[in-house]
């Protein structure tokens, strides 16, 4: 009796045309405050995808806040995978100001838990920024 209800499940969803995946508008964004400290030590943040299905393409944003007496430059980013994508405007983010950075995650053939690695190199700080891009892809 289970292995036909197993065998039943398995087949309608099999049977189930593929949708196609567009990627999700950009979702509302979280904070980094640069101060000297983090200028000092580094700054580490996990930015969440949550549960997505392979394929999926899904964007969010982070804003830099400069809390610094002086303007910050973003130098380069690197990234561990070429599943993730980021965009930023190519110039100093002022005192006071913030900057945004988008941030895109590919989905296509990864599955189960996820965390990649983006670090952003910035002028005038040894330490680097640590971004985890995390998600759960079913």
């Amino acid at each position: 009796m289970c292995v036909a209800v197993l065998v039943a499940a398995t087949f309608s969803f099999g049977c189930k045309a593929r949708q196609e995946l567009k990627p999700h508008a950009l979702s509302p964004s979280q904070s980094i405050e640069i101060n000297p400290e983090a200028l000092k030590l580094g700054v580490t943040d996990t930015l969440s995808f949550g549960n997505m299905r392979s394929g999926e393409v899904i964007k969010k944003r982070i804003n830099l806040k400069n809390s610094t007496s002086e303007p910050i430059v973003i130098l380069r980013h690197v990234n561990t995978c070429g599943c993730t994508k980021l965009s930023y405007e190519r110039k100093p983010i002022e005192v006071g100001a913030d900057a945004a950075i988008d941030f895109e995650f590919d989905s296509k053939g990864q599955t189960g838990w996820q965390m990649k690695l983006i670090e952003l190199y910035l002028a005038g700080s040894d330490q680097k920024i640590k971004i985890y891009i995390e998600a759960e892809v079913e």
